[in-house]
């Protein structure tokens, strides 16, 4: 992976200028970068490919991003999903081009600067990932890795419909995602576990195969950090952490209000017991009177 200076400025593809980075991680960095075809700002995510990497790490590496990006795709028309707009080639690798979203912020990064957000605005996060999942699941793609630092935040809207600035929820990071039924790779790392601990479903933890109930699960793991400043299973490890997310309950939450039930019982340790993805929005709608855009469910 390039390092933030030498890349800036080179061209992508012979059509995208990389302009500065936008972050980092693990798996890759994100690009601001300039569309000299069509004269915009667009996100390039490019993927971190270490010397070291073994060939079926690279190639690993290679599917998910391939992946993401045809998943994203599907779900494109989605208001709360960030958009893909194309994979392009460069020196072998692919690269995402993504919708930019302007002074967007991950959950995790808004609630470790400003601390938690309130049971209504987390409702209102709710409804929105809520429909992204949904419209997912309809399509037959599971997320497997719903997280704070994969849900993005918008700068609120200076005026909504009721005077009060309004938080676009974008999800990302498909890039571990899976289409049930598909014959696609199925990524895993050395434990046979793909996810977060802490945000991961305790049957997934157990080696069950990823349901929607799994990613439901994450969410309610996910807006339970956005409320109260911590995971419902934290403890001082990753390997304490993924024990208390397999044998015990969640930590009561203090800060939730009438949101706590919804997280609760999204939270359940039996999949058949948590909500569904339309009786949740159906609650969370409850809980905010702010409109979201988001699908119809069935009836």
């Amino acid at each position: 992976m390039a390092g933030t200076d030498d890349a800036a400025g080179r061209v992508i593809a012979g059509r995208y200028w990389l302009m500065r980075s936008l972050g980092a991680g693990g798996m890759g960095r994100v690009w601001l970068a300039h569309d000299q075809e069509l004269e915009c700002e667009v996100a390039l995510k490019e993927l971190a490919m270490p010397a070291e990497l073994s060939e079926r790490d690279r190639s690993a590496r290679i599917a998910r991003a391939r992946g993401e990006a045809r998943h994203s795709a599907r779900l494109r028309n989605n208001p709360h999903v960030v958009t893909v707009y194309d994979l392009v080639v460069d020196n072998g690798l692919p690269w995402i081009v993504m919708e930019y979203v302007p002074g967007a912020r991950d959950l995790e990064a808004v609630v470790g600067e400003s601390g938690p957000l309130s049971p209504a605005e987390t409702a209102r996060i709710g409804l929105a990932l809520v429909d992204a999942l949904a419209a997912g699941h309809e399509l037959g793609i599971l997320h497997r890795d719903v997280k704070p630092s994969n849900v993005l935040l918008t700068t609120p809207e200076p005026q909504g419909p009721h005077g009060q600035g309004l938080t676009r929820a974008l999800l990302s990071d498909y890039g571990i995602s899976l289409q049930q039924d598909a014959d696609e790779p199925r990524l895993t790392t050395a434990s046979g576990i793909i996810g977060t601990p802490g945000f991961l479903a305790p049957e997934r933890a157990r080696g069950s195969a990823p349901t929607p109930a799994s990613d439901l699960f994450s969410l309610g793991s996910t807006l339970y950090f956005s409320v109260e400043g911590h995971g419902p299973f934290d403890r001082s490890s990753a390997v304490a952490t993924l024990a208390a997310l397999l044998t015990e309950e969640p930590t009561p939450p203090r800060r939730a209000g009438n949101l706590a039930p919804v997280l609760l019982k999204l939270l359940s340790k039996e999949p058949a017991n948590r909500l569904s993805a339309d009786d949740a929005a159906l609650l969370f709608r409850q809980l905010t009177s702010e409109p979201c855009g988001c699908r119809k469910p069935h009836p």
